[in-house]
């Protein structure tokens, strides 16, 4: 996927203002952005293909 995801990693304690906003309170949480804006929310962890799946779904619209 390299080249159409970006990955970021927030550091929720060093940065609350942002977490609150995205209301992210459950580690781990991985919200999908297109074009700017969240499409999707995963909270928990996922086995690398339902991973893959979820972006592949969002890549493909």
């Amino acid at each position: 996927m390299r080249g159409k995801v970006k990955f970021v990693k927030l550091d929720t304690e060093r940065y609350p203002s942002i977490a609150s906003q995205y209301s992210i309170g459950a580690l781990p949480t991985l919200i999908l952005f297109k074009n700017g804006k969240p499409v999707d929310r995963i909270e928990g962890a996922l086995m690398g293909d339902q991973l893959k799946q979820r972006l592949n779904y969002f890549l493909s619209q």
